[in-house]
């Protein structure tokens, strides 16, 4: 008996909150049925992912979209079929209960939700075009919809009531159904066969309850208001199905209108996943729970009564929210009225998405597409492996064995998978920062932080940035070259600067060095008492910058789910709130990558290439086994430096036991010939950027002429970025499992930083730092140094100087001159913000790069304090960068690798220009 039949033993119902076609047309459905599933509900948001994100319904379009039906039309016949089909595969449950469950559920159109008459008719027109008895219409629980559920319910609709957060929505609601059934009654019509669920709102409300506990100071009540008013409800409802009014229905057939647990997933990472199922168990209820709170209860959940427990403490802790100013009535009208206009705004999104994909299909518009000639078989013949294992189903059941036979740094690090939905719920968050932030004038946001922690928000700075008015600047620092530190404090206003401070685990000596020396700064200008609200924090819970936000009073610190690891969290706090910041539509960008989290789900099929992100993670883990290790990544000029978020993320997660994927990253275009047998091209287009795409497009065919493999992924527009991140990250995990490798884990990393810390303690106790001879810039060490390259090997260029346009363009005029020179790899780094990206790969591949270190002359240098708050400092950002750079070529060497370095004096970009000279 797994956990979900345990929870029908003690009188609860569990339904599954998602549909989809591919649910039905694989037989997932019946299989969710068979583990003990007793019905399904739906709202215009599960339909809007499923029809935009996957495959699903294109055939079904494909033949609608020449007609002229409307686009409102489009999305009911293919609703009606889902929910159609959804019914007739539920209704030996609804035969085997006696109609107690086996229901799936179909809303009428939110844009009635305020419309009695409209809802009435519209649930009548819904109920007879599915003439099933299994079927329940749902109407919200608003003004207008209590008298259309009684006139339903009195005419023998079936119907969900939906958005209940409050005892006085339950009330009218529960009035609404025992009052229909008496007019049924009173029509001589059998009872017997109504049926109606209560839909009681829960993690909603913890949603806007925290908030407004934070606000208050008071943190014993975080987390406990949603389950003590939903323990409430429940006691109401044992109250009215008693007494004699009920007890006349009952004796004529009526069945209670049974309370269902809605929103259960827990969108605060601190809590537990399983928080609001395993605390929420009684007779008589139903709880309604979408696929990863389902997975997460059949793995750790408990069953066991719980719902009636504590009954006294639930009335307590209500009361004393009030006693804190906090009015939960106040709290639920506002949820009921946000669900209106959410479901709305879902509804008209899917809308604009079937017009927009039909336009598509009309136009045999395609996302992807690939050229991979001798690979396809194998790509191909990878894909029914992994459906005949159920590969996907079981990454997304969080099945560690698909990786590796132990959990260890898998099983807590699979939070990306659903962290776009949590996020969502985040977004009333993130906009009160925005809105503080804007009305105090601040003009410059500087994250600090390093690789995972600053790529995604590099991304967004460069492609949203400046876009919007009214909003902050966003910069990111992740350079420890003095300059590079000091160039940023001498551009600022401290009193119209906001710091965010971004790391993961809070002990990042980087992240942890900027954030001391930018206190400093700002509390010399503007005060200590003051300096603390020009921070906002990023981090884990529990980790070492809690703290020290809550010691320093940061403006606000934003508390990431642990379970995602720092390449994988673009698309959680660390990348949303810089993202808000600079003016970032998050609910577009999120819905993007649902789209794109629904398409990479089980139903769309892996043999055709369906599931993008298998798809794409077959094809780099395929031809990486082939020797195709080298993804040469072309992008739009408009994406700005996705491809540098991109390289960590395939970098970190592949590069080990002897195994990697190189991502190539910013090489400039040359012709065919200057390329060897290790490519596999990925082109990133986006449509209307015509600022590079005739002459990528050129380039691109070219390579395709001449037998190169080229994938091809398009972008609509700038929002499918939120898709690129998630299809990446699904991605690369599928690529993990192709090659065998845990793609969550870094297990060479440590290994530079702990000899940076070796380099660091010397330079205490000695006043110097170990001596390390760089080679001669001469043509003769450069030349003797790449002679040593084999076929497949690639070229890593370090340089451990401080950023500048001039820089760049001697660094790309270099690694273009070895490229052509030895058909190679290249890829160009700055220290240490590599270590972060593609410094696990360099450790953990299969020893085939070969490292040219370039480090220089600090011509003035910034003194780290060695305490926030605090004048005293025993180094500097010149010494923790030599350490560094000093550090990563022992552990290069202690690897195995191939080394050179070469130090450019105070004239950087001249000496690598020296450099360049000798390859000619």
């Amino acid at each position: 008996m797994n956990r979900i039949q345990e929870l029908a033993e003690l009188g609860q119902s569990i339904w599954y909150d998602n549909i989809r076609r591919g649910l039905l047309d694989d037989g997932g459905l019946a299989a969710l049925v068979e583990a003990g599933v007793m019905g399904v509900t739906s709202n215009p948001s599960i339909f809007e992912k499923a029809i935009a994100g996957s495959t699903d319904y294109d055939d079904s379009l494909g033949e609608l979209a020449p007609t002229d039906l409307p686009v409102a039309g489009l999305y009911e016949a293919l609703a009606l079929e889902d929910i159609g089909r959804a019914a007739d595969i539920l209704r030996p449950v609804y035969d085997s209960t006696g109609g107690v469950d086996g229901y799936v559920s179909l809303e009428v159109s939110p844009s009635l939700a305020h419309d009695t008459m409209g809802t009435i008719a519209e649930a009548r027109r819904l109920y007879a075009a599915l003439d099933r008895a299994n079927v329940l219409i749902k109407v919200p629980a608003t003004p207008a919809g209590i008298p259309a559920i009684e006139e339903l319910i009195g005419e023998g609709v079936n119907v969900n009531v939906t958005l209940m957060f409050s005892l006085d929505h339950y009330d009218a609601v529960a009035e609404a159904y025992i009052s229909g059934l008496e007019r049924l009654a009173a029509a001589g019509r059998d009872l017997s066969r109504a049926a109606s669920v209560a839909s009681f709102f829960v993690s909603r409300v913890d949603g806007l309850v925290d908030r407004a506990l934070e606000e208050a100071g008071n943190q014993d009540l975080q987390g406990k208001i949603a389950v003590a008013n939903t323990k409430l409800a429940y006691a109401r409802f044992r109250e009215v199905f008693s007494g004699e009014r009920w007890e006349r229905l009952a004796a004529q057939g009526a069945r209670v209108q049974r309370p269902l647990w809605a929103s259960t997933s827990t969108k605060n990472p601190r809590y537990p996943d399983t928080l609001y199922v395993d605390t929420l168990i009684g007779p008589h209820t139903v709880n309604t729970v979408p696929p990863a709170t389902l997975d997460a209860f059949l793995d750790h959940g408990t069953a066991a009564l719980t719902l009636e427990a504590g009954l006294d403490e639930a009335r307590d802790q209500v009361a004393r929210l009030a006693e804190l100013g906090i009015d939960l009535d106040a709290i639920t009208e506002q949820l009921q009225d946000e669900g209106v206009v959410a479901f709305a705004n879902a509804f008209d999104s899917i809308l604009a998405g079937i017009a927009a994909k039909r336009e598509r299909l009309l136009a045999e518009w395609g996302r992807h597409s690939a050229h991979l000639g001798a690979y396809q078989a194998s790509v191909d013949a990878a894909l029914e492996e992994m459906a005949a294992d159920r590969i996907v189903d079981r990454i997304w059941a969080r099945d560690y064995a698909v990786w590796k036979p132990e959990p260890t740094e898998i099983s807590n690090r699979l939070g990306w998978l659903n962290i776009a939905e949590t996020m969502l719920e985040q977004r009333h968050r993130l906009q009160l920062l925005v809105d503080s932030v804007r009305s105090e004038g601040i003009a410059d946001v500087l994250l600090l932080g390093m690789g995972g922690s600053s790529l995604a928000p590099e991304v967004f700075s460069q492609v949203f940035g400046g876009q919007a008015a009214d909003v902050p600047n966003l910069a990111v620092l992740d350079s420890t070259v003095p300059g590079a530190v000091l160039a940023q404090a001498e551009r600022l206003d401290p009193a119209r600067t906001l710091f965010i401070v971004a790391t993961k685990s809070g002990g990042t000596v980087e992240t942890l060095s900027f954030f001391k020396y930018f206190y400093n700064w700002t509390a010399d200008a503007l005060g200590s008492d003051r300096a603390g609200a020009h921070f906002v924090a990023i981090t884990d819970p529990g980790s070492k910058l809690e703290d020290l936000a809550a010691r320093f009073e940061f403006r606000a610190t934003f508390l990431n789910d642990s379970t995602i690891g720092g390449r994988y969290s673009a698309l959680s706090y660390f990348g949303l709130v810089p993202a808000a910041l600079i003016g970032v539509d998050i609910e577009t960008l999120l819905g993007q990558a649902l789209a794109m989290a629904g398409n990479c789900q089980s139903g769309d099929c892996l043999a055709s290439g369906d599931n993008y992100g298998a798809w794409l993670g077959a094809v780099l883990g395929e031809l990486a086994k082939a020797g195709r290790d080298k993804v040469t990544l072309i992008t739009s000029r408009q994406l700005g430096d996705f491809g540098d978020w991109l390289e960590q993320l395939v970098a970190e997660s592949t590069g080990k036991e002897g195994k990697g994927i190189l991502p190539v990253v910013g090489e400039p275009l040359g012709r065919p010939q200057v390329y060897g047998d290790d490519r596999l091209f990925v082109y990133l287009r986006l449509d209307g950027d015509e600022s590079s795409a005739e002459e990528q497009d050129a380039a691109v065919q070219a390579l395709k002429d001449a037998g190169q493999p080229v994938v091809r992924l398009r972008l609509r527009d700038l929002y499918d970025l939120g898709e690129q991140f998630f299809l990446w990250e699904m991605a690369t995990a599928v690529a993990g499992y192709r090659l065998g490798i845990n793609p969550f884990n870094q297990p060479n990393v440590e290994a530079a930083k702990a000899l940076a810390r070796e380099a660091v303690a010397a330079y205490g106790e000695t006043g110097a730092l170990p001596h390390d001879e760089p080679a001669p810039l001469t043509k003769a060490d450069l030349a003797g140094f790449l002679a040593q390259a084999q076929g497949g090997d690639y070229v890593s260029i370090q340089a451990w100087v401080q950023p500048s346009p001039e820089v760049d363009a001697a660094l790309q005029a270099f690694r273009a001159l070895i490229r052509d020179r030895l058909r190679l790899a290249t890829t160009v780094g700055y220290g240490p913000r590599f270590l972060h990206s593609t410094g696990q790969l360099h450790k953990g591949d299969g020893g085939n790069g070969l490292f040219i270190q370039l480090t220089a002359d600090d011509r003035r240098d910034a003194p780290i304090p060695d305490e926030a708050g605090k004048p005293d400092s025993s180094m500097s950002f010149g010494v923790l960068k030599t350490a560094q750079a000093l550090g990563d070529k022992q552990a290069l060497l202690d690897a195995g690798r191939r080394v050179i370095r070469f130090h450019l004096g105070d004239n950087v970009p001249g000496g690598i220009d020296l450099l360049s000279d000798a390859l000619k």
